[in-house]
């Protein structure tokens, strides 16, 4: 796996995209070498992304070191907030992003995607010993539950659907929980301590990463319902049509030969 890597003139970030002009994008990248993918992700997201030591590991990261390989290029990873992961590729910091990225149309506004390659739910992760939650065996009488407890405190990863099923977004075709009070977290696992502390009474998030949570946390239990049907894609620097087709290409080829069913399963928390 590749170490992490800097390119010195891409250490700045846009959290915005109105703060960057096309001109600062294009100038960022050409100060890498032409040999570079740079890619941008938040690592705080596993198994999907992570740092273990002084690597980047991770479904996403596996991917990406596939990609470089077969497009004969250099990997470059760059770290950041995932909120700024989309405005990076927008503003032109980076060339592709793999960072458990969700395709929709407000995303598709400003990025390209390429085909999906893992299918996502949002799942809810509570404290063990709360019982609301307990004899419940669908979306529907999970749904019915969290609407009915009054000022619902949930926690969610700050730019995730996550954040928005909870908070409700009409472009997300999500009504969200009026009962409740959102609380936005860098990651997941900040949210999982809140709840633990009882800050919070539930954390929704990705169904991975939350199987993830679980599994680090004692005390906490994952509410094994699917909310939500997402699909994840790898987002593309957007006109990039050639780098489109390259990946779109690479990703059905290692669909049939079974690599990307290989490193999905190498992650998956059974």
């Amino acid at each position: 796996m590749k170490l992490l890597e800097s390119c010195r003139s891409l250490t700045l970030w846009a959290k915005s995209l109105a703060l960057l002009t096309a001109t600062l994008g294009i100038f960022t990248l050409n100060a890498c070498s032409d040999n570079d993918l740079v890619v941008a992700t938040s690592a705080n997201f596993a198994p999907f992304e992570y740092i273990d030591g002084k690597e980047f590991k991770g479904i996403d990261m596996d991917i990406a070191e596939v990609i470089a390989k077969k497009l004969n290029k250099k990997l470059v990873i760059k770290d950041m907030e995932f909120d700024s992961v989309v405005t990076s590729l927008a503003s032109g910091n980076a060339h592709i992003a793999l960072s458990g990225l969700t395709i929709n149309d407000t995303r598709s506004k400003v990025i390209d995607f390429s085909q999906t390659y893992f299918s996502a739910s949002q799942m809810v992760i509570a404290r063990a010993n709360d019982t609301r939650f307990a004899n419940i065996t669908t979306k529907e009488e999970l749904l019915k539950t969290l609407q009915s407890i009054p000022n619902l405190k949930i926690g969610v990863q700050v730019g995730t659907a996550g954040e928005f099923y909870a908070k409700g977004d009409s472009d997300w075709g999500f009504e969200g929980f009026h009962n409740a009070q959102v609380k936005s977290f860098s990651n997941g696992a900040l949210a999982a301590i809140a709840m633990k502390n009882e800050q919070i009474d539930i954390v929704i998030i990705d169904e991975m990463p939350a199987r993830e949570i679980v599994k680090a946390n004692s005390g906490t239990q994952l509410i094994d319902i699917a909310l939500t049907n997402e699909k994840y894609a790898i987002g593309i620097a957007p006109n990039d049509k050639e780098l489109k087709d390259s990946i779109n290409a690479i990703l059905n080829e290692i669909r049939q030969d079974g690599t990307l069913e290989s490193i999905i399963n190498k992650y998956y928390a059974q």
